[in-house]
C-alpha cells in the first residue's frame, strides 16, 4: 500500500499533519507528523504534501542491522535517518524522525483529506 499525492489539489489546511500526530502521539503538533506540507507562498503558491514513499530499497536504513519490515511499522525513528532519505520525505523534531507507518493499514491522513490531495 502506498499513499499517492496530488499537490495540485492540496489546500494547505494541515489537517493531515494534525491527525497524524494526534493518532500516533496523542498531541496535535504539525512538527511531530510523518506527513509534511511544504508551502511555496512566494513563488508558485503550491502546497506539496511530502510523505514516505514506502520504497522497496530503503536507503534511509542502509548500513543498519535492522529488519526492514519491522522498521516500516515504526512511527518514531532516529533523526540520523532523515539525511539518508533521497526524497527528503522524513520530517523530524529534536532527536526524532517521523516515518509513515500507514497507520496499520488505515492511513488517518487520507481519511481527513477533504480535497483528496492524498489518497491510496
Amino acid at each position: 500500500m502506498k499513499i499517492k499525492v496530488n499537490s495540485k489539489k492540496c489546500t494547505g489546511c494541515h489537517l493531515c499533519e494534525l491527525v497524524c500526530s494526534l493518532f500516533h502521539l496523542g498531541v496535535m503538533n504539525t512538527e511531530k507528523s510523518a506527513i509534511r506540507i511544504l508551502k511555496d507562498d512566494l513563488d508558485t503558491s503550491i502546497n506539496q504534501p511530502r510523505i514516505c514513499l514506502q520504497c522497496k530499497e530503503m536507503k534511509c536504513l542502509e548500513g543498519e542491522d535492522v529488519v526492514e519490515e519491522m522498521e516500516k511499522r515504526e512511527f518514531v525513528w532516529s533523526r540520523d535517518r532523515i539525511e539518508r532519505c533521497p526524497f527528503k520525505a522524513l520530517g523530524g523534531l529534536g532527536q526524532d524522525a517521523y516515518h509513515c507507518d500507514l497507520c496499520s493499514g488505515k492511513p488517518q491522513c487520507v481519511k481527513v483529506c477533504t480535497s483528496e490531495a492524498i489518497h491510496i
